[in-house]
């Protein structure tokens, strides 16, 4: 038996077919490509997410007020700020803060 009979073929790499008819395969590539399109053109002009530091200090203000507010109800508006006693400033004063938070929410993405 001559040699070059002997030799085994390398063996093909087997690959996917996609299932269905052509149109939706042709449908299917074509979203893939739009999507990967958009990813990249949101990575070149960023991606409109906000900072990691956004959110822990949204979440912060919010629950910093919170207890801003608490204190200066306990304490008849004389603390947490000693010196704003005058017609319950440090309710307003934590009702900003609280606020601050609640307004950077609107911007978190």
């Amino acid at each position: 038996m001559p040699e070059s009979a002997k030799r085994k073929e390398p063996a093909k790499k087997v690959t996917h077919t996609p299932k269905g008819t052509e149109r939706s395969i042709r449908e299917a590539e074509e979203a893939a490509k739009r999507h990967e399109q958009r990813r990249e053109a949101a990575q070149k002009k960023g991606d409109g997410r906000s900072p990691r530091w956004w959110a822990p200090l949204m979440v912060t203000l919010m629950i910093l007020g919170l207890v801003f507010v608490i204190v200066a109800y306990i304490f008849g508006g004389a603390y947490p700020i000693p010196g704003l006693s005058n017609g319950n400033i440090n309710l307003f004063v934590g009702f900003g803060i609280m606020l601050a938070g609640f307004l950077m929410s609107m911007g978190w993405k």
